[in-house]
């Protein structure tokens, strides 16, 4: 948990972060990606790497916008867990709770939001917004974390 931790300290993660370049991404998180592009002309460029997917804009000299961390993944692909460990050298649980952030991480974080099954935390020094979802009776520390996106 630590990368994430990191990149919700440094506003990047593996590396990779707003203002980074497709070159740059792929450097860092890999060259096995699935491209897509929004709406024609393209306005948006998405690299997906299976954990981690990067926004970027300005055509043609891309530029990351925001880049999004689907921890909900691990549980849904059961392959994703090994191939981050073969890929990044990171080993992850199927889920990943807000209990396993840095606690320095979760004193800098505001609630946003709060519902009987999700809650949003922002963090605004790195223009990062943390989604959990979970069972409302438990312990908030051991609400799933479902995705962490940074740049918007």
């Amino acid at each position: 948990m630590e990368a994430i931790s990191q990149a919700l300290v440094t506003g990047y993660f593996l590396g990779t972060g707003p203002g980074s370049t497709p070159a740059e991404a792929q450097e860092h998180l890999g060259t096995a990606v699935r491209q897509l592009h929004g709406s024609m002309p393209h306005r948006l460029l998405r690299l997906d790497f299976g954990l981690v997917e990067a926004t970027f804009t300005g055509e043609p000299h891309w530029k990351c916008r925001w880049l999004s961390v689907h921890t909900h993944r691990l549980a849904e692909m059961p392959s994703l867990s090994a191939e981050c460990a073969k890929r990044y050298g990171l080993e992850f649980s199927e889920t990943v709770t807000w209990g396993q952030l840095s606690p320095e991480v979760r004193d800098s974080a505001e609630l946003v939001d709060m519902s009987p099954f999700a809650m949003r935390y922002r963090l605004p020094a790195v223009k990062a917004t943390v989604h959990l979802s979970g069972n409302p009776e438990g312990d908030e520390l051991d609400r799933v974390i479902e995705k962490i996106s940074i740049g918007v």
